[in-house]
């Protein structure tokens, strides 16, 4: 059976959640409201005529979401080397000489522009969302064009019979879209071209082949469910919220994990299950399917009809997890903001389970994922300039009661020391000058800091206040996380990269040189969530 909590306490709840949600509770629950507003929000079909222009484009469009490109299986590559061969026995038209219909048929629709007009998108859309949608459109046209001509414009989906066994599993793995939270009507289905009839059936037609469908409607038919192949393995990994940091909240420094194109059309090629293959483009890691196998009996089984507020959370988190990287990490450090808890994970065990202070809400802790780059054990902290500007400088004015209560320097930019005490800060700026806070006991980042760069500003680190931990809602720092037991997250850590042992980590910590950088060695990912709904396996 699967139990579904949040913050690892309770059973969700959509009343209850609301008012336990840790640090980010109003701007971050609005965002998830938000969220599950635009993964359920309804838009037609795309025009079905390739050619067909946009009707509004804005040239500051956001440019797509990078690519994650996974590694080429022999198959792509002899396909992706016989394209300059195949290009040469092509005549005046682009198109090979002994192409079928279809395929000359199709070759022609993929010469025209891309397809970037949009019916009826959703009213919420601006110009930028529109734009930045044309742009996936057109990015994707552009890999069907070299994909079908290293395969010599043959066809996948239709025959000259009309669309064949796969083309069917194809659209029908779409239409069950929504059993793995996604909205199928955001994907572009076109009119299925009708099977020929038989001439013994047809009274109206005189041949069978006056009956059967043309190759122009067949090579239509091909491309658009090509298309729609590419927008749902798009949107599988998070591309119906290209942006989530323009669209959501700045704080959220996530993108969507999308897959080549070129590697997803060659896939299904390969496949004989199109549902199974479709299933695959979907994130990879345990808790998506978990999340969804809750989300399923929410939702009667199949993720259809209007859905309940326990479902559109269900649905949300489903949905971070698509922009979450594939590969954590063999060892990675995951924080979970709205449970104030830290889990360390080493080749799928978990390995240590710890609580953490975030960020207050006015100081919010951002959502990203980064390598760690050093451990620094005795640590200088050099205090922020927003902390300067809005704590220090005043208190300075007042007659600098921070300073002395925290131990605090200053040096010039270059790193001269100078006495805080003789310089007028009623006249002078405090952000022409560095403030730190040397090791020792009153230090806010106590015996060890993890750093892991970013634009954020935020890393971990070991506190003196250790109160903080008794709390139950623990957004009480300006936006770094501050662990409990930091020694043993050190010892983890270091044991894994350096071999060091507890022992030697504990003298260089009672002796060791101050502001000891140790830089690491091996990949070890930390990762800022926020996720509100867990799905465990009692």
């Amino acid at each position: 059976m699967t139990t579904v909590k949040t913050s690892g306490r309770t059973v969700i709840d959509g009343g209850s959640i609301l008012q336990r949600m840790a640090p980010l509770s109003c701007i971050m629950v609005f965002c998830l409201t938000v969220l599950a507003s635009l993964v359920l929000s309804p838009m037609s079909a795309f025009a079905a005529d390739p050619r067909a222009p946009i009707d509004e484009r804005d040239d500051r469009a956001a440019s797509p979401a990078a690519v994650a490109l996974p590694t080429l299986n022999p198959a792509r590559v002899a396909a992706a080397d016989n394209l300059a061969e195949q290009e040469a026995t092509k005549d005046g038209t682009g198109v090979s000489a002994s192409a079928s219909p279809i395929a000359r048929a199709l070759r022609g629709l993929l010469a025209a522009p891309a397809p970037e007009r949009l019916q009826g998108a959703p009213k919420s859309w601006n110009k930028d969302r529109i734009g930045a949608e044309a742009e996936a459109l057109a990015h994707e046209h552009e890999a069907l064009k070299q994909f079908y001509a290293a395969r010599a414009d043959a066809p996948i989906w239709v025959s000259p019979e009309g669309m064949t066994d796969k083309g069917h599993q194809l659209v029908a793995a779409i239409a069950d879209g929504a059993a793995y939270g996604l909205d199928p009507d955001l994907i572009p289905l076109p009119a299925r071209v009708p099977l020929p009839v038989q001439a013994s059936q047809a009274a109206a037609a005189s041949t069978a082949e006056e009956a059967a469908p043309d190759a122009s409607s067949l090579a239509a038919q091909e491309l658009a469910l090509s298309r729609a192949a590419l927008v749902y393995a798009r949107h599988a990994r998070g591309g119906r919220i290209p942006e989530p940091a323009e669209m959501l909240n700045s704080n959220l420094d996530r993108k969507p994990q999308l897959l080549s194109p070129i590697v997803v059309m060659a896939d299904l090629v390969e496949a004989t299950d199109m549902a199974a293959a479709l299933a695959k483009l979907h994130p990879v890691h345990p808790q998506f399917e978990k999340l969804r196998q809750a989300f399923l009996a929410e939702t009667g089984g199949n993720g259809q009809g209007k859905l309940n507020a326990k479902a559109k959370r269900l649905r949300a988190n489903m949905e971070f997890w698509r922009w979450m990287w594939d590969d954590l990490g063999e060892l990675y450090v995951f924080n979970n903001i709205p449970e104030y808890m830290q889990t360390v994970v080493l080749k799928g065990e978990v390995v240590r389970r710890a609580k953490i202070v975030v960020g207050e809400t006015g100081k919010q802790s951002s959502v990203f994922s980064r390598p760690l780059k050093e451990v620094v054990l005795r640590p200088r902290w050099r205090v922020p300039e927003s902390i300067m500007v809005r704590e220090l400088w005043p208190s300075l004015r007042r007659g600098g009661g921070l300073m002395r209560q925290h131990g605090l320097e200053i040096t010039t930019k270059s790193g001269e020391p100078l006495d805080w005490r003789d310089i007028d800060w009623t006249r002078d700026d405090i952000r022409n000058y560095l403030v730190w806070q040397p090791p020792g006991a009153k230090s806010s980042l106590g015996f060890v800091k993890f750093s892991f760069p970013s634009q954020h500003t935020i890393f971990m680190h070991d506190t003196p206040d250790k109160w903080m931990f008794n709390r139950g809602r623990r957004t009480l720092s300006h936006g770094c996380l501050r662990v409990k037991d930091p020694l043993q997250l050190t010892e983890i850590v270091l044991g894994y990269d350096h071999g060091w042992d507890r022992d030697k980590i504990k003298k260089l910590i009672a002796s060791g040189p101050l502001d000891n950088k140790i830089e690491m060695n091996k990949h070890i990912p930390i990762h800022i969530a926020y996720f509100t709904a867990w799905a465990d396996e009692d």
